[in-house]
């Protein structure tokens, strides 16, 4: 009998394939008149909008039905598909594509789909189609927002309507899908920061093919244990008045080594990271602890509560108030 990679098993029915209205997604229909009750999937697939203009969707299922699932998606967006074992068979209004992964031989295949204009998704399913695959889904917006100012770059991905850009996942990007189909049993916040943080690798890793960009270097075992240990002494806001020499000193390195070492591990500089951490610090005393937004502020290195609410709208696409609400 079918059993997801994870060991459990669902039985999943044709209302749960309905998103909320809070995940963001398009109107969903299923071709096959089944009953909203029946069951059309054996094992697991969810989907969320980890912030807007991010979409994920994992799934590790046998299906029970032929039948077809439409949903509408929207336009200037690109759609990344990992399969990591058996078959995908999905379109984009005209444009169809397939994918398949796991015995004999079939190593895992990944493809990126341009849109630029909004297009109808189909979903293809057959009785017995076995699917483990992890989908995520990208505005231009999103993209933009994280792009360094005055870089244009990332337009050149966004010229071709449903162009297809196949790739061969890296085992990092397998290992970060894995991670994402099996996701944490953390609380709801520390769960979403998780998967969010491993969708952006996934999303670099697929980029660095598509732009051919090369990796970053290969660290050695010592040289990899200083960086990680630079990184939870920046987590845990030890270093956060510390100087860049006071850190690559607490290292026991020199600034240059300890920039090179720590950008290869984590994909940003010291500083960088050091931002990034007291901001969530930040966010978790809005949403965990019901601090003030002044004092959340001083968490994370603001003097001022403006520059502050823009640096976490810009991190967290809310702000510091709509965060605190939710304590």
């Amino acid at each position: 009998m079918f059993k997801p990679s994870d060991g459990s098993q669902q039985i999943i029915r044709c209302s749960d394939l309905y998103p909320p209205t809070s995940t963001g997604a398009g109107t969903v229909r299923i071709d096959s008149g089944l009953a909203p009750d029946a069951p059309v999937m054996l094992g697991r697939c969810y989907g969320e909008r980890l912030r807007p203009g991010l979409m994920l969707h994992c799934a590790d299922v046998l299906d029970l039905h032929d039948l077809n699932i439409q949903s509408a998606e929207q336009g200037e967006s690109l759609h990344l598909a990992l399969i990591l074992d058996g078959d995908v068979d999905v379109s984009f209004g005209p444009g169809c594509l397939r994918l398949s992964a796991g015995g004999h031989g079939r190593r895992p295949q990944a493809a990126f789909i341009q849109l630029l204009e909004p297009e109808l998704f189909v979903r293809r399913a057959w009785r017995g189609k076995r699917e483990r695959k992890v989908s995520i889904g990208f505005s231009r917006e999103w993209l933009a927002a994280s792009c360094p100012e005055g870089d244009a770059g990332y337009l050149a991905l966004f010229n071709s309507h449903l162009a297809v850009e196949r790739w061969t996942p890296t085992p990092r990007a397998v290992a970060l899908a894995e991670q994402l189909i099996r996701p944490s049993d953390d609380p709801p916040l520390l769960r979403k920061l998780h998967q969010e943080s491993r969708v952006i690798e996934l999303v670099v890793e697929a980029l660095r093919q598509m732009t051919n960009v090369a990796p970053p270097p290969t660290l050695l075992p010592r040289e990899r244990r200083r960086a990680a240990d630079v990184r939870e002494l920046l987590d845990s806001g030890a270093a956060d008045d510390m100087s860049l020499d006071d850190i690559a000193r607490h290292a026991g390195t020199n600034v240059s080594t300890l920039q090179k070492q720590f950008r290869a591990l984590c994909g940003v500089s010291v500083f960088e990271y050091l931002r990034r951490a007291r901001l969530l610090r930040a966010r978790q005393a809005l949403e965990c602890e019901g601090r003030s937004i002044v004092e959340a502020a001083g968490i994370a290195g603001y003097t001022s509560s403006a520059n502050f609410a823009t640096a976490y709208r810009r991190a967290f696409g809310v702000t510091p108030s709509q965060s605190r609400a939710g304590f």
